[in-house]
């Protein structure tokens, strides 16, 4: 780039001695004008040349590669996994159901479905049940009357002792058959100590008949 200046100022101060020289030749004289085309070829060409070297000296300007912005690799969302509908079980009487807190499970029963008793004849009924639920018993979770005919017994009747998962409990319910003959039903459930009701139910049918009568034989003649 110095080079170039200086060439640059050698040009001008050799343009300016040219103008000079013109003007002066300009002025009325005697002697005759000489020829200037010659010299004026001379400079310029001289010019043009420390022009040229003073380029080819000077060191171009290598541009940097502008930097290209990255864009960050998008992280590829993953498909969550669609759960699954989960079966619901259909809980019956007697048959325990799935993940349960409170759940009882029938196991026998003292007095036959279907018994025939006469009416108002006393008896004594007893369910064996078992928890299979994850909840332990305590002695007051109750056994509770649900629908039909309580056959004159308490509506809730407490189990009096403590019950684990797994284990079972005889719950003893002192009942009377109805005085009118016919089929009745009473249907009871398990309970929590503040009334809760399990799901499952247990239930006793009976049947009530009117005592045969006997027909007197009338006695013979004499």
């Amino acid at each position: 780039m110095a080079h170039l200046i200086k060439a640059l100022i050698r040009t001008g101060v050799l343009l300016s001695l040219l103008w000079v020289t013109a003007c002066s030749s300009q002025a009325p004289t005697s002697t005759p004008t000489p020829d200037l085309d010659p010299l004026r070829t001379d400079v310029a060409a001289t010019v043009w040349a420390q022009v040229t070297q003073a380029i080819l000296l000077t060191p171009s300007i290598t541009p940097l590669p502008s930097s290209t912005a990255t864009t960050p690799p998008t992280s590829t969302p993953t498909r969550s996994a669609t759960p699954s509908a989960s079966a619901t079980a259909t809980l019956s009487p007697g048959t325990p159901g799935a993940g349960t807190v409170n759940q009882a499970q029938w196991v026998s029963q003292s007095v036959a479905d279907g018994t025939v008793f006469a009416p108002g004849k006393t008896f004594t009924m007893t369910w064996t049940l078992k928890n299979v639920g994850t909840s332990t018993w305590t002695a007051r979770y109750m056994l509770r009357f649900f629908s039909g005919d309580a056959f004159g017994a308490p509506r809730e009747n407490p189990i009096g002792q403590e019950v684990l998962p797994g284990g079972t409990v005889d719950i003893t319910v002192q009942m009377a058959a109805p005085s009118r003959p016919g089929d009745y039903r009473s249907d009871w459930v398990m309970a929590t100590d503040s009334r809760s009701n399990f799901k499952e139910e247990v239930f006793l049918k009976i049947s009530v008949a009117a005592p045969a009568t006997s027909t007197p034989i009338p006695s013979p003649t004499p």
